[in-house]
């Protein structure tokens, strides 16, 4: 009986990795209990991402939300991308954000706003 049960629940597990929660719901345990039971039945299951392709912004079109939202993780939001997505961007294309404390010294700060200042376009001060 528990052989039978077992091979039910490995099948659905299979079908719908992505309702593992209602499957779980369904046999009145928690979705981590069902995990426990499937890894020690030796099924794996494989957890695929959805990724969308999102275009890198321009650079003034970034750094203008950045101001206006006014920190990273609100900008991932705006984009719809992770916060690493979005502190990749600024750092690849040399914007500074708030944090500089990833520089070891005042020196290296001051070189890397310059560095920033020297890529500004169209600057209407």
């Amino acid at each position: 009986m528990i052989e039978e049960l077992k091979n039910k629940i490995i099948e659905k597990a299979h079908e719908d990795k992505a309702n593992l929660k209602e499957l779980a719901k369904s046999l009145y345990i928690s979705e981590r209990q069902l995990k426990l039971l499937l890894k020690s039945w030796g099924v794996v299951l494989t957890h695929k991402r959805k990724y969308v392709v999102v275009e890198m912004p321009e650079r003034e079109e970034l750094m203008k939300k950045y101001n206006e939202v006014g920190n990273t993780t609100e900008l991932a939001k705006v984009y719809n991308v992770g916060i690493n997505t979005v502190n990749r961007w600024m750092k690849k294309m040399g914007i500074p954000t708030k944090k500089l404390n990833k520089f070891k010294d005042e020196k290296e700060k001051v070189d890397f706003l310059e560095s920033h200042l020297g890529k500004l376009k169209n600057l209407d001060l």
